[in-house]
């Protein structure tokens, strides 16, 4: 039996960009850093040119960077190169990460290898998981994956022992399980309800998002790495990059005063004046696909990005476009009744009728299936296809979908997730 290390509180945030405007400028808007230490180069990727960089840095070619120090012992030599020699073959037995906690304090954690079971507690770690083909690790599920409409989404997970809410585990579940590992989301739970008592079990928690678009992509391969889908994690990395570096390139161009004013409603108990702005998932979509979220710059709500506006106010600021991204729908969903009728009350509310979104009917709902999760890159494709339609005549959003959805995550395509 492999030993394992006591549980720790693991965050791989990637920060990338400041924010979605910094997103939009960069001309490499989804390139990464994968923060495994091994990862001499600072690339995406640990291969032959990390040990390349390292004899560089041994011969005062190049100077160490933070990554270079493989085996964390303070000094860069031969030993580092032996390092990045097993993680590379995937004989190392440990893999170290530069990660980031919930209380944004550096923290290099260590996971011992190989990974051979997980426990995955939300939707997107579970969809995130098998579309790197790792489905066959899995040995205990968060309920909400066996409940309602998703036992459809995860047919082959329905069968799992659960262990407990995404937000509310099992603790005592999850022992019994004895993974080697549980993916969690990255802020809930409070580490007082998972990390600190599984603190001792040889069990680490590992938090991952998996839908903001600055570091979806670094997640995907750190996952690959961990869990040995290597290969499945660049490939489906690269089919998510090839339509947002394409929308990158096009939108780019476009001057901020060319933009489209949009309104982004994020639809809760038929409230239509929550909005998110600049640091949430929507403020990150909105500006790469070319669109100048007039919410940017307010605060309030959760996390300080989910404010909720005076109607008024956004009378005032006249948007050309609004979107909701919480919409009624989902890979269950048989009509598009629900999401007509909240489509007609957009454009029907008395405030929201006098912009010019409204008038001209550029009203347009999505569901969270494709922009809060690893999907994000299906929501970007359909709000640049809404933002600039001529820009856009070869980009087929519902396609890229029915091609992750085989490709990736081994369904057929079905459901309703976007009106009209």
């Amino acid at each position: 039996m492999k030993m394992k290390r006591s549980s720790e509180f693991v965050m791989l945030l990637i920060a990338l960009c400041a924010s979605s405007c910094a997103i939009c400028s960069s001309s490499l808007a989804f390139s990464y850093t994968l923060n495994i230490f091994g990862n001499a180069n600072m690339d995406d990727a640990i291969n032959e040119s990390d040990i390349a960089y390292l004899e560089d840095v041994m011969a005062g070619r190049s100077p160490a960077t933070e990554l270079s120090d493989a085996n964390l012992d303070g000094i860069v030599d031969g030993k580092d190169i032996e390092q990045v020699e097993r993680l590379i073959d995937g004989t190392g037995e440990q893999l170290t990460l530069k990660a980031y906690t919930i209380y944004e304090e550096l923290m290099n954690i260590t996971i011992p290898m190989p990974v051979e079971s997980i426990a995955v507690l939300n939707l997107a770690c579970a969809e995130s998981v098998r579309g790197i083909n790792a489905q066959d690790m899995v040995v205990g599920v968060g309920s909400s994956l066996v409940e309602g409409s998703n036992r459809d989404f995860f047919p082959e997970m329905i069968d799992l022992p659960t262990v407990g809410k995404w937000s509310e585990p099992d603790i005592e579940a999850i022992i019994s399980l004895n993974p080697d590992v549980v993916i969690a989301d990255l802020r809930t739970p409070d580490p007082e309800k998972l990390e600190d008592k599984l603190e001792g079990t040889g069990i680490t928690v590992v938090r991952m998002g998996f839908t903001y678009p600055d570091y979806s992509s670094s997640e995907i391969m750190a996952l690959g790495y961990i869990l040995d889908r290597k290969d499945d994690a660049r490939e489906l990395n690269s089919f998510a990059g090839k339509y947002s570096d394409l929308i990158e390139e096009r939108v780019s161009s476009i001057a901020e005063s060319e933009r489209p004013r949009v309104y982004p409603i994020y639809y809760t108990s038929a409230d239509l004046w929550k909005t998110g702005s600049n640091g949430s998932i929507v403020d990150m979509l909105c500006g790469l696909a070319g669109g100048e979220n007039i919410a940017h710059d307010l605060t309030g709500g959760t996390g300080g990005m989910y404010p909720t506006v005076d109607p008024e106010w956004v009378v005032g600021e006249n948007p050309q476009i609004i979107f909701t991204w919480s919409s009624p729908g989902g890979y269950s969903l048989a009509n598009d009744t629900a999401m007509r009728e909240l489509w007609t009350k957009i454009v029907q509310a008395p405030e929201l009728s006098r912009v010019d979104a409204a008038k001209d009917e550029r009203v347009h709902l999505m569901t969270t299936e494709i922009t809060s999760r690893p999907r994000w890159f299906v929501g970007l494709s359909y709000l640049a296809k809404w933002f600039y339609p001529e820009k856009f005549l070869d980009l087929d959003p519902e396609a890229i979908h029915k091609e992750y959805l085989e490709r990736f995550q081994g369904l057929e395509y079905q459901g309703i997730f976007v009106y009209p």
